[in-house]
């Protein structure tokens, strides 16, 4: 990783509370230092402080200049999402966040229990595209947070588009759509209950619940046709 890059997500794993094991894999990236790693482990909580200092030395941060306070909980760092006014998307994303970092935890975790080459590159693929969505999650949240805007970065924002497009459907067109999704939905079920190829699990569910979505919002439309009459 680039070091302005890795400093920019040291400054964000920092801001977003430095949760232990996002961080250790931010380092393993970065560090060969394979033995910290474990030591760290044995004792999150002591080594916490040093996974901090050493992260931020990597990426050239002083960290007594940033907020090292212990991690809050995640809604509190977020007040927005509790107002009325908060954007849906972000509501959406804010689950969806929660999700990636307990997918990520796990597959961490697992890593360590690898016997094969296969298991290990199945699990560590899991564990960085959780840890991925995780940041790309954040920083949508936190730029909200701090500009009070939406950012736009994140895939769903291209479904807010397609959304866009649905309001100008006709009856006949919506339920042509609604066909779509449901088989498009059973199809991604279908892919997920058979297990095949589990690196693109997460991309499948997120796929699965971006249609859902939008079905949904397809079911509300034609309702508002049928109660119209």
């Amino acid at each position: 990783m680039a070091k302005s890059d890795l400093e920019a997500t040291v400054r964000e794993w920092i801001r977003a509370g430095a949760e232990v094991q996002s961080g250790l894999l931010l380092f393993s990236q970065n560090s060969k230092n394979a033995r910290f790693v474990s030591l760290v482990r044995l004792n999150p909580t002591k080594y916490r402080p040093l996974l901090i200092n050493k992260l931020c030395a990597l990426a050239g941060v002083d960290p007594n200049k940033e907020a090292t306070t212990p991690r809050r909980r995640f809604r509190d760092d977020f007040p927005f999402l509790r107002t009325p006014d908060c954007p849906p998307e972000l509501k959406i994303l804010a689950t969806d966040k929660i999700t990636a970092h307990d997918r990520y935890i796990q597959s961490h975790e697992r890593l360590f229990d690898c016997v094969t080459l296969d298991d290990c590159y199945r699990t560590a693929h899991e564990a960085i595209e959780n840890f991925l969505e995780n940041r790309a999650i954040f920083q949508e949240l936190d730029y909200y947070r701090e500009h009070g805007a939406i950012l736009g970065k994140h895939r769903i924002f291209e479904y807010l588009q397609r959304r866009k497009q649905l309001d100008g459907l006709n009856i006949v067109d919506l339920l042509a759509e609604q066909r779509r999704l449901r088989s498009a939905i059973w199809r991604i079920n279908d892919e997920l209950k058979k297990g095949t190829k589990p690196h693109l699990q997460t991309e499948r569910e997120q796929r699965r619940r971006q249609k859902e979505i939008l079905l949904d919002e397809v079911n509300k439309l034609i309702d508002g046709y049928t109660h119209a009459r």
